[in-house]
């Protein structure tokens, strides 16, 4: 990029359907590199020359976007910018001593590198003289001994103060920034809170917050919701309860009250817990579009693109203590999301000024054979004219702090085939990504410049002249990101039937897949999909029915639905909906058991699978939906696989039903397996890329396929193309319906489909 076009505004643009960043009318290269001033080794902020080393190396590597942090260490103390510095204080200037920060990590990377463009990165932690100034305001959690648990030190969301004030440090930086010199070279403000869009007490596995904000916040709350207290005690069933009498609850109450249910619940059930998850969701909706507002109305008049880490719905179920730390109650973990108010996100991922979700990868399985996803709604956004921007820190074998964590790649040719694979991501899925390093070494081999970066760099500089095409054959999930207020608080089910549905099922079913929220239906501009997955569609109305009968179901598609689909009504539990949505008539067992599924049979789906295929977890949850005795044959389906649930049941727990217009399938356990999710979505009309169990990621562009598996492999085109290898640039031939591979693992192959040269 010339240094003489770096002058003025940013924006995202689509370009032929490809996310693109435009600086000052130029498009800013999907290759980028955001190295942190590491917040926890003050050691690294006496050593910037070693931060601004592993930039250079990227530099070398023709990477030529960055990032400029807001550091948190001031005065050597941590939770302290000289942005804000105690209540009311928000300097305009940084002082004589301070610590390597933006202002000096800026001009470093543009006298680095004339061609730099930069983001500029920063987080929510206040002042420590702020939060000893405002206790009432910072989160707290109390036992039922009354013991109050030491927290990181975070804002209440029930805080107007502390909300005033982050925005005020907010709108600070960003007015700070684009008074320099080199603020036409920013082309983004990425603010990336603490608890990465939700509390982080929720995160460290506490339901309720009890400051006494959120008392507040919450009494206030409930009274606008019931309107008088005989409302208030018919609803919580607390026949002596008065407004001024309710209380944030206990985690222990909620764990009482919760044993004298099952998982998913009507109306009159947990009330008081599930008010508490819906007082949230209005204040992280109001915490989120302040911030949004604050940033965008610092920037004067030059447009630039802003974006927050939140809204991890793909992460619905995600026990946190677990995956990280190998602690925590497992399925009885809270459902993190639902507490902190990250509930039905539409409404704030709609709002203006929000260009980007800017999130991690899962960490749940990053390791080689398994695919990224973000933990963010990408393909949500795409629908709205925003995109997703994901952190790619991929560790590696470099010794550091991180070389043996869970994924990181461990030789060269994991690096190669690791990296590969998150960039086929971004290209598949028209999004965006950067390679990150949190104060770590994880790029400083040359030899991973060498074999993968810089090849992969080449790709990710040329992207923005690629078309990004959605294919219609693909695996939809649809997820209804509301549906937590019908559970029992906990995230046993969802981790189920979406994140390890993801991870086990949709990443190897040989066909790309893609994650929606459920309200995206309602968009005129949703892409038609061959074959649709609603893992946790609990809810069922009229208004619901005749949206998937106008969307989904005609043109033969499938749609595939899961274990307690239509279990509520939005009041009672009962079988009446699944009966009206799968035409066969079921039965609400009110029983909790795992579930299990033995596929069998001479239907072409089962019969394309291997004998005694079984699916299914050792959760178990309740009540249960099963077909009634004969319903299935009665209602025209097939029965494709048996239940095992508990003695005293033996009913059919998969079918199939071809209605005309389109197919359905039932299942009653989750997480499907890869190869039956392939087999059912063939029935719909999807065409399989792959026949193997691969990760493939494919949009009617752009084809990946990553592989452990030594031995011949077929990529399979769902219509004949001129096909080009993107890492060699090689022209593979013209009118190509497959692709021949020989696959020696770990490896990634990525293939441009189009008439042109996509480096000419």
């Amino acid at each position: 990029m010339p240094t003489s076009a770096l002058r003025a505004g940013a924006r995202l643009e689509f370009h032929h359907g490809r996310p693109v960043i435009m600086l000052d009318g130029h498009p800013v290269s999907q290759a980028m590199y955001f190295d942190w001033i590491c917040d926890v080794d003050p050691v690294q902020h006496a050593k910037p020359e070693l931060w601004l080393a592993r930039n250079r190396q990227f530099r070398d590597s023709d990477v030529h976007v960055y990032a400029a942090h807001v550091s948190h260490w001031y005065a050597h103390q941590f939770n302290q910018s000289w942005f804000w510095t105690g209540d009311g204080e928000y300097p305009a200037e940084p002082p004589a001593d301070s610590v390597f920060c933006v202002d000096k990590a800026a001009p470093a990377l543009i006298a680095m590198d004339p061609r730099a463009a930069i983001a500029v990165r920063f987080t929510d932690c206040c002042p420590r003289a702020w939060a000893e100034a405002n206790p009432d305001h910072m989160q707290q959690h109390v036992t039922a001994a009354g013991e109050v648990v030491e927290l990181f030190p975070q804002i209440s969301l029930a805080s107007e103060k502390g909300m005033r004030a982050t925005c005020a440090y907010v709108g600070n930086i960003v007015r700070y920034c684009e008074r320099q010199p080199w603020a036409a070279r920013v082309f983004a403000y990425l603010f990336y809170p603490l608890g990465e869009g939700l509390p982080s007490m929720n995160t460290h596995g506490y339901l309720f917050d009890h400051s006494p904000a959120m008392q507040e916040a919450y009494r206030h709350f409930v009274r606008a919701r019931y309107g008088s207290e005989a409302a208030l005690r018919d609803a919580w069933g607390a026949p002596d309860l008065t407004f001024d009498a309710v209380t944030v609850p206990l985690d222990e109450e909620w764990q009482a009250a919760r044993a004298t249910t099952e998982h998913w619940v009507e109306e009159g059930e947990l009330r008081r817990y599930r008010d508490y998850f819906l007082c949230n969701r209005e204040l992280f909706l109001r915490w989120y579009r302040a911030i949004i507002h604050a940033a965008n109305a610092a920037k004067a008049d030059r447009p630039v693109t802003f974006g927050i880490d939140m809204c991890k719905q793909p992460l619905m179920g995600w026990q946190i203590c677990l995956a990280f730390n190998g602690a925590g109650p497992g399925a009885d973990f809270p459902d993190i999301l639902a507490a902190g108010g990250s509930i039905d996100i539409a409404e704030i991922i709609d709002e203006p000024g929000l260009d980007f979700l800017v999130t991690p990868a899962d960490y749940t399985a990053r390791g080689m054979g398994y695919e990224q996803e973000p933990e963010g709604i990408a393909d949500s956004l795409r629908l709205r004219g925003k995109c997703i921007m994901v952190e790619n820190d991929c560790r590696t074998f470099v010794p550091g702090m991180e070389d043996d964590t869970q994924g990181a790649f461990r030789n060269l040719e994991e690096c190669r085939a690791g990296i590969l694979r998150n960039a086929a991501w971004s290209l598949t899925r028209g999004g965006l990504d950067y390679w990150c390093v949190p104060g770590g070494a994880y790029f400083t081999d040359q030899a991973i410049h060498d074999y993968a970066i810089a090849p992969t760099a080449r790709m990710l500089n040329a992207a923005h002249n690629w078309p990004h095409v959605e294919t219609a054959h693909a695996v939809a999930m649809v997820i209804d990101d509301g549906a937590c207020i019908h559970e029992d608080g906990t995230s046993g089910y969802q981790n189920l039937a979406i994140m390890w549905q993801r991870v086990l099922g949709l990443a190897h079913c040989g066909i790309p897949y893609r994650l929606y929220l459920l309200s995206d239906l309602l968009h005129d501009n949703m892409p038609d999909y061959r074959c649709y997955l609603f893992p946790n569609l609990y809810k069922l109305d009229e208004e619901r029915l005749a949206l998937l009968e106008r969307k989904i179901f005609r043109d033969g598609r499938m749609a595939i639905f899961g274990p307690a689909t239509g279990i509520v009504d939005g009041d009672t539990l009962s079988a009446n909906w699944a009966s009206r949505l799968l035409g066969v008539e079921m039965e609400l067992v009110r029983k909790h058991a795992p579930r299990r599924v033995m596929v069998g049979g001479d239907h072409p789906v089962a019969a394309a699978l291997p004998a005694a295929t079984v699916y299914g977890d050792s959760l178990p949850y309740g009540p249960i939906l099963v077909p009634k005795r004969g319903a299935v044959e009665a209602g025209g389906a097939a029965e494709l696989g048996t239940a095992t649930a508990f003695w005293q049941l033996n009913r059919t727990g998969l079918f199939l039903a071809d209605r005309g217009t389109h197919t359905l399938a039932w299942s009653a356990a989750m997480p499907l397996p890869g190869n039956l999710l392939r087999e059912l979505a063939r029935a719909g009309g999807c065409h399989v890329w792959d026949e193997d169990d691969d990760v493939v990621m494919a949009s009617d562009t752009i084809a990946a396929l990553h592989a452990v598996k030594p031995g011949p492999r077929t990529l399979k085109l769902p219509t004949p193309r001129t096909v080009w290898d993107l890492f060699t640039g090689e022209k593979l031939g013209e009118g190509m319906a497959e692709i021949a591979l020989t696959i020696t693992p770990p490896q990634t192959r990525v293939f441009y489909c189009g008439e042109e040269d996509p480096y000419a």
